[in-house]
């Protein structure tokens, strides 16, 4: 007797069966390690789900789109095993399918974007010494598929590792504005181009904080300053912070300053989070407007946290040194 759910398989329904795989493991795990096995489990179904269907009808429509996901369950297995072979697997896979014969326009534009979001990803920390072979990535892209919303996104995205080539940054940015069509995208580049534009300059900024004192930049000349732009309501802030903290705690404080400014509308809540984090006795901007203070408005900030660096002459050297601010602080601390 034949069983009726083989009667009934088919493309659709196996198609159907990797769509509910969509919506993630159905038992909430209660500890970071069940939910990291919970994850793994769930991601290797799903692989096995798809591989089967490109296998079984790789003249179906959705051929392409399986493989697609194929290539993306490889590379999030990667990233959460730390295995960089299957990361660069994954992007052998994408690369593949922008060449596929037969594929789309739009398919291969699909492929290659991600293919080089997963290499921008990957490269945990080795932005700026690969710099120039992102940048190729991002022109070529805008270049082999003009018209695709996502080019001058990662025209932007590229330019974020460029502060140490103002003049390659405000190109990629210039670039990306003639080709956005987007609102948002466009003032992003306008705040980018904002903060590129002090790049180099004293940088004028005072303000009163809420331990009571007054910052002042013009008053630190001879040391290193961090300033540090955040919200007490970003989890991206406060993850930075926690690090940040930890890190500069270990390492010699002379010659640096340290200081944030808060895009909040509540005093208590940034006092509250300062504290946890054991960052209270650093001098904290705070004027209550958020991202309309006019403060922040002025340097152009659109992100947190957004991290600025000047040198010991007041100078700002870096708009952009999030992940790189060890690096700034150290070599601007042996400039003399």
């Amino acid at each position: 007797m034949v069983a009726v759910g083989s009667l009934m398989a088919g493309p659709d329904s196996d198609w159907a069966g990797i769509l509910s795989m969509d919506s993630g493991p159905q038992k909430k795990p209660t500890t970071q390690e069940e939910a990291r096995t919970s994850a793994r489990l769930h991601l290797s179904k799903q692989r096995v789900l798809v591989d089967a269907f490109v296998a079984k009808y790789p003249a179906d429509s959705r051929a392409f789109e399986a493989r697609m996901r194929a290539a993306s369950l490889l590379a999030t297995i990667g990233k959460l095993d730390r295995n960089q072979r299957l990361v660069d697997g994954a992007m052998r896979a994408y690369a593949a399918l922008e060449k596929q014969s037969g594929a789309t326009s739009k398919q291969r534009a699909d492929a290659a974007f991600r293919r080089i979001s997963l290499y921008m990803q990957s490269l945990q920390g080795r932005e700026i010494e690969m710099r120039g072979s992102l940048v190729d990535s991002a022109r070529n892209f805008v270049s082999r598929y003009p018209g695709d919303n996502r080019g001058p996104r990662l025209l932007v995205e590229v330019a974020t590792i460029c502060d140490y080539d103002p003049v390659l940054k405000r190109a990629l940015l210039e670039d990306a504005r003639q080709l956005s069509l987007e609102d948002d995208l466009s003032r992003r580049i306008a705040d980018d181009l904002t903060r590129l534009n002090l790049l180099g300059k004293p940088l004028d900024l005072s303000f009163k904080t809420l331990q009571g004192g007054w910052f002042d930049v013009a008053a630190l000349r001879g040391n290193v300053v961090v300033l540090v732009f955040w919200s007490a309501e970003s989890p991206h802030s406060i993850l930075w912070l926690d690090s940040f903290r930890r890190g500069v705690s270990s390492q010699p404080q002379a010659n640096v300053r340290l200081a944030t400014f808060a895009l909040d509308s509540k005093a208590a809540d940034v006092f509250a989070r300062a504290k946890e984090l054991g960052i209270e006795k650093w001098p904290t901007g705070f004027d209550g407007q958020g991202w309309e203070s006019s403060t922040t408005r002025r340097l152009g900030i659109n992100a947190l946290p957004t991290v600025f660096v000047l040198d010991k002459s007041g100078v700002l050297r870096a708009t952009n040194a999030r992940d790189s601010v060890s690096i700034w602080v150290r070599r601007l601390l042996a400039e003399s």
